[in-house]
């Protein structure tokens, strides 16, 4: 069985509030200068709530609260044989520290087939703030190195 049949579905919706030091943090370390990740004076001048997070901080925040990595191991899959194969997402509004959003992950297959050893698993995570307000939609693809002697 393919490890995305084990996984396909939703996966229990969790709750994160954002932090400013952790958003900043995670701006210095992909290398955003801009104030508006430092600055909450910045942001507030620039028309956001405080400091804004870069677009991709939420697939980092998906990845360690979301325990893809415990998903896929539970499933079948060494963690250590995983890449990250493509990423994308798309916003309806900044996402700011201090903001308290609703992830709502599922798995399924991906568009691309299985290719000799390697599978590909899509994950999709739907963000929301606590309104119900629609934030994001994550999706993101990942590369799975079957055991020898296993086959589709």
């Amino acid at each position: 069985m393919l490890i995305a049949e084990r996984l396909t579905g939703p996966r229990p919706a969790y709750r994160v509030r954002l932090e400013r030091g952790a958003v900043s943090r995670f701006a210095d370390a992909i290398g955003a200068g801009d104030a508006v990740h430092h600055d909450s004076r910045a942001a507030r001048a620039a028309g956001y709530r405080d400091v804004i997070a870069p677009p991709t901080y939420l697939f980092g925040v998906d990845l360690d609260r979301g325990g893809v990595l415990e998903l896929l191991a539970e499933a079948g899959a060494d963690p250590a044989s995983c890449l990250h194969v493509e990423q994308e997402f798309s916003y309806a509004s900044a996402v700011c520290a201090g903001d308290t959003l609703v992830l709502r992950p599922a798995f399924g297959p991906a568009p691309l087939p299985a290719r000799g050893a390697l599978e590909f698993v899509a994950r999709t995570t739907e963000v929301e703030r606590d309104d119900g307000t629609p934030v994001a939609r994550l999706r993101q693809v990942v590369a799975v190195r079957r055991a020898p002697g296993e086959h589709v």
